[in-house]
C-alpha cells in the first residue's frame, strides 16, 4: 500500500498520458480511473510512515522563529500533544481550531489532530472578534491554538474581549457562556497566560505517550480537517474534508509535482489555513518526505525572495498575486541566483502571460498550474510531470486520479467538448459536507455525489481543463455574457500592465458597463484610448472595457485571492 513511490519512479513520465486512460461519455464528461487504487489508510497512519523513512531529515525549517524540527522530532511532540489533548477531556471528532499565523506550533497541532482522531478548524489569522466568535460557535469548537503575539496581532487579548471568563479559569477547564462548546485555550508562545496551556507544557507533560490506540480508531471516512470558504460573500461555509479525500489528493498531487522524485525543499508562503498552503503545500510535502521552509509568519514577498536563495529551495507555491510581487521583486533587483525545480500556481486563475514570466524570470525548469476549491479537498486538475509551458499557460491541468468531472448548461445538461458551461464534479475528493449546515451542503452536492463548483470551465476530450471564470463574476452587459478572464489575460500581455482585474459597474443603459482596474508599472501613462486600441481586433468590440481605473494595491482575501466585489464598491462610491 505504502510503495507507492518506487512504483512511480518506474513510469515513464512522456507516456504517462498512455497510462490514464480516460473514459469518454456523451457531452462534457471525463473520467480518469487512475493508475493505482485509493489509500485506504488515515493521514495521521501516512505521518508516520514517512517519518520510519526520513527520521533525521529535516521536516519543518521556520526561519522567523529560528527553529528546525527533524521528522522523528515532529512526531515526537505531535504525539505527545495528542496524547495530551485526549487526557484532558478531547474525544474522537471533537473540533479542535487553530487560529495562528505560520509557524511550528501550527504544525506540530495540526498533525497532533490527526494522530489524536480529531478535526482541525482552520481559522484565518486576520479574523477579528466577531468572525472568530462565528467560527466557535459553528463548528462547536472544544479546543483552540492561537498563535504568539506579533507587532500587528495580540490573539490572546481579543480573546480577553470576547471571554471574560479567561481571567478566572483554569487551563483546560474553560467555562464561558458565549461560547458553550469551548473548554480548552493552549498558546503557541512561552509566556504563561491565564486560562490556558502552552503548547511546549503539554508536550513536555506527556512526552513519549504511545497513541497508536487513538490512530487505529481513525477510519478512511472520517472527517479529519474543516476549511472556511473565502468569505468574499456573506459567512463563510465550513468545508469538512475526510481522510481518504485528505491522503489521496496530498499523495496524487505530489506526484504530480515530482515531490516522490527527490528531497524537495519546499518554501511555504502561502497561509496554512488555506488549502494550498495546508493540503497542497504542507501535508502535500509531508506525505512524500519534503522539507518544509516558513518563509515568515505571513506573506511577505521580501521574505519569500530571501528564503528561497538562503535555503536553495527546490519548489514553492503560490498564487497568482504572489507570484506577480515575486517577479516585480526579481525584476528591480536584477537576476538572482534562484533555482527552483518546481513552482506551483494556484488558488486563483493564472493568466497565461504570468506562466510565461514565471518561467523566465524565476529559472523554473517546472511551471504547474492547479485548479481546486475548498469543496474539493484541493486539487481537481493539475499540471502532468513534463507538461511543456505553453499547455501549462493555456490550461488548469490533467483532470486527477479517481475523479470524474462534467461541464453543464443551465439545466443541468451536459454541453459539448470545447463549449463553456457549469463545472461539476465527483469522487473521493469531494467534501462530506459543509459543517452543520445541511441545507447548504443539499445546494452544492447533489443526491447522486455531483458537486456544483460555481466555475465557467471548458473540458476537452484528452483530459485538460481550462477556466472561463465564476459564473457570478460574469458580467451581463446589454444582454451579452462576458466572463473578465479573457479581457485580464489580454491586459496582462500589454508591457506596461502588471495585473488586471475586470469587474462590471452599474450602468442605467447597458446594466453593467465593463471597467478595468489595473496596477501599473512604475512611471506608465495608460489611458482608455490606449486600451481600446491595444484591444481592438484581439477581442469582440463589446468585450473592450470603457472605464479604467488604476490603483496600487487591490483588496485581497488572508489567501491572496483578489476580492473583485470591494473593488466594484470602490469603484461605484468614488473612492477609486
Amino acid at each position: 500500500m505504502f510503495k507507492r513511490s518506487m512504483l512511480f519512479k518506474n513510469i515513464n513520465y512522456k507516456q504517462i498520458r498512455l497510462l490514464h486512460q480516460l473514459q469518454l461519455d456523451k457531452g462534457s464528461y471525463l473520467y480518469h480511473p487512475g493508475n493505482e487504487p485509493l489509500n485506504s489508510a488515515n493521514f495521521g497512519e501516512v505521518f508516520e510512515r514517512t517519518v520510519n523513512k526520513y527520521p533525521n531529515r529535516i521536516a519543518i525549517k521556520s526561519i522567523h522563529e529560528n527553529q528546525i524540527i527533524t521528522y522523528a522530532e515532529l512526531l515526537e511532540q505531535a504525539d505527545s500533544l495528542a496524547y495530551g489533548l485526549r487526557n484532558n477531556g478531547f474525544e474522537k471528532g471533537d473540533r479542535f481550531g487553530i487560529w495562528s499565523h505560520n509557524c511550528a506550533g501550527w504544525i506540530i497541532a495540526s498533525i497532533a489532530a490527526f494522530r489524536a482522531g480529531l478535526i482541525s478548524v482552520l481559522i484565518n489569522p486576520l479574523y477579528e472578534a466577531p468572525e472568530l466568535s462565528y467560527c466557535i460557535n459553528k463548528t462547536g469548537l472544544k479546543g483552540l491554538l492561537v498563535g504568539d503575539e506579533l507587532p500587528s496581532k495580540n490573539y490572546y487579548k481579543v480573546l480577553q474581549h470576547m471571554i471574560p471568563e479567561l481571567a478566572s479559569a483554569k487551563p483546560g477547564n474553560l467555562k464561558s457562556s458565549k461560547f458553550s462548546s469551548l473548554t480548552t485555550l493552549l498558546t503557541t508562545g512561552k509566556m504563561n497566560l491565564k486560562g490556558a496551556f502552552t503548547l511546549d507544557s503539554l508536550i513536555n507533560e506527556y512526552k513519549n505517550n504511545d497513541v497508536s490506540q487513538y490512530v487505529k480508531e481513525v477510519k478512511s471516512d472520517d472527517g479529519c480537517l474543516i476549511h472556511f470558504t473565502s468569505g468574499t460573500t456573506g459567512y463563510p461555509k465550513c468545508g469538512l474534508d475526510s481522510n481518504r479525500g485528505i491522503v489521496n489528493n496530498t499523495y496524487f498531487s505530489g506526484v504530480r509535482n515530482g515531490f516522490n522524485e527527490a528531497h524537495e525543499i519546499i518554501c511555504v508562503q502561502a497561509p496554512l489555513f488555506h488549502a494550498l498552503g495546508s493540503v497542497i503545500t504542507l501535508l502535500g510535502g509531508f506525505t512524500h518526505g519534503a522539507s518544509l521552509v516558513l518563509a515568515a509568519p505571513s506573506y511577505s514577498v521580501t521574505a519569500t525572495v530571501n528564503a528561497l536563495l538562503a535555503e536553495k529551495c527546490t519548489a514553492i507555491t503560490g498564487t497568482p498575486t504572489m507570484y506577480v510581487d515575486i517577479l516585480s521583486k526579481v525584476k528591480s533587483t536584477g537576476d538572482l541566483p534562484i533555482k527552483l525545480r518546481m513552482a506551483l500556481a494556484a488558488g486563483a486563475p493564472c493568466s497565461p502571460e504570468l506562466i510565461h514570466q514565471m518561467k523566465k524570470y524565476l529559472n523554473v525548469q517546472s511551471v504547474k498550474a492547479l485548479y481546486g476549491m475548498t469543496e474539493t479537498t484541493a486539487s481537481v486538475f493539475q499540471s502532468l510531470p513534463g507538461d511543456n509551458v505553453d499547455v501549462v499557460a493555456e490550461t488548469v491541468g490533467y483532470i486527477m486520479d479517481h475523479v470524474e468531472v462534467q461541464v453543464v448548461d443551465s439545466n443541468g445538461v451536459r454541453v459539448p467538448f470545447g463549449e463553456a458551461g457549469e463545472l461539476m464534479v465527483r469522487g473521493y475528493l469531494n467534501m462530506i459536507s459543509y459543517f452543520n449546515d445541511p441545507e447548504k451542503t443539499k445546494e452544492t452536492i447533489t443526491d447522486d455525489g455531483w458537486l456544483h463548483t460555481g466555475d465557467r470551465f471548458v473540458i476537452s476530450p484528452n483530459g485538460y481543463g481550462r477556466i472561463v471564470g465564476r459564473i457570478k463574476e460574469i458580467i451581463v452587459r446589454g444582454g451579452e455574457n462576458i466572463a473578465p478572464k479573457e479581457i485580464e489575460d489580454l491586459l496582462n500581455t500589454h508591457p506596461d500592465v502588471i495585473e488586471s482585474q475586470i469587474i462590471g459597474v452599474s450602468d442605467e443603459r447597458l446594466g453593467e458597463e465593463l471597467c478595468a482596474v489595473m496596477r501599473l508599472r512604475d512611471g506608465a501613462v495608460f489611458d482608455v484610448k490606449e486600451m481600446s486600441s491595444f484591444c481592438a481586433g484581439k477581442i469582440s468590440k463589446f468585450k473592450i472595457p470603457r472605464i479604467l481605473k488604476t490603483t496600487n494595491e487591490f483588496p485581497k482575501t488572508a489567501s491572496g485571492k483578489i476580492q473583485k466585489f470591494m473593488l466594484k464598491e470602490m469603484v461605484e462610491s468614488g473612492k477609486l
